[in-house]
């Protein structure tokens, strides 16, 4: 991959909701308009099983809603010591075994699963949705809702809502033949009445580690390395279904004047698409790459690298990248 910073920190991300108690005749429609009300209301903490492929990491999260706005931190009981705290619209991303610290401003979160999006008429254009029995997660009783997309351009999601409260206690990215991708499943929950203010506090953290402010995004463009505005950029034949959602450019170093990115989304999945101005001498940029439900597609188009990353069938990550059209 040539891109830079594009997995600065960890960021993992789960859901809990409050609502009213679940009837029999609620459809799958009526439990996911409940699903989004969970991470903006309600003081929750636990631990949650990740698992990716072959990887498997155990984390922690706390998460408080009150009058100081909503904050949260997540911090890992495996592997590498790793943190994110955020605060509001501050993201502190701790990574323990760097000894550094990453701050940046958050930006919109992905869909799923830390919050299922509101819009479900948008998503019904490219997903069907069912119940499909009831199970038990972290003792407690859940009802699992099938999410199957109509067309092989996006992945499947199973969720398993808690019968009384909608919170979301397992989650599941499956494939066209219903295989697991990526799971995120709790162990053990409690929904507090409030949260002590010292279990959101980063604890990896001390005086030798060092301090990294990302800069905001913008859309700064640098004539020195002959950067192309956005409007040299179209995209013919996109996947069905996905629309524009934001456009955004990274400044990078001095000799690397940085990345254009957009976003596409169908309403719950989502691509990212970023081009970048290849240096003199770079090789030929091709390929594919998988990093769990986390796949990858690069290209050349006009001397300029070209990714498409998402947790989408490399299908449509490659529709993506040939889509890209340079415009004079």
């Amino acid at each position: 991959m040539k891109l830079t910073h594009i997995y600065s920190c960890l960021t993992l991300l789960v859901t809990s909701c409050v609502g009213f108690s679940a009837s029999a005749e609620m459809d799958a429609h009526d439990w996911l308009e409940q699903v989004p009300l969970a991470v903006q209301m309600t003081n929750f903490e636990g631990t949650f099983i990740y698992q990716r492929g072959q990887q498997t990491d155990v984390m922690h999260i706390t998460h408080s809603s009150d009058k100081n706005g909503e904050r949260e931190r997540l911090f890992s009981l495996s592997g590498p010591k790793r943190e994110v705290i955020r605060n509001n619209k501050m993201v502190t991303c701790v990574l323990g075994d760097k000894q550094s610290v990453i701050l940046n401003r958050s930006r919109p979160r992905d869909p799923f699963p830390v919050s299922f999006p509101g819009d479900l008429a948008q998503i019904e254009k490219n997903y069907h949705f069912e119940l499909t029995g009831e199970a038990r997660i972290a003792g407690l009783k859940c009802q699992r809702i099938l999410i199957r997309p109509l067309d092989n351009y996006r992945y499947g999601r199973v969720l398993c809502a808690e019968k009384d409260t909608y919170m979301l206690l397992q989650t599941e990215l499956i494939d066209d033949r219903g295989n697991v991708i990526e799971s995120i499943m709790y162990t053990d929950i409690s929904f507090p009445d409030s949260i002590d203010d010292k279990k959101l506090r980063p604890v990896y953290q001390d005086a030798s580690f060092q301090w990294v402010r990302e800069k905001d995004l913008s859309f700064h463009r640098d004539k020195k390395h002959g950067v192309m505005p956005s409007g040299h950029w179209n995209f013919q034949n996109l996947p069905p279904g996905f629309m524009q959602t934001s456009h955004f450019w990274h400044d990078l170093t001095e000799d690397n004047p940085g990345v254009e990115h957009w976003v596409f989304s169908d309403g719950l999945a989502s691509v990212s698409l970023y081009i970048e101005k290849a240096a003199p001498g770079d090789e030929k940029y091709a390929g594919i790459s998988r990093r769990g439900a986390l796949n990858a597609f690069g290209t050349m188009v006009n001397n300029y690298h070209v990714t498409a990353l998402g947790e989408v069938p490399l299908k449509t990550l490659e529709t993506f990248g040939k889509s890209v059209r340079y415009q004079p």
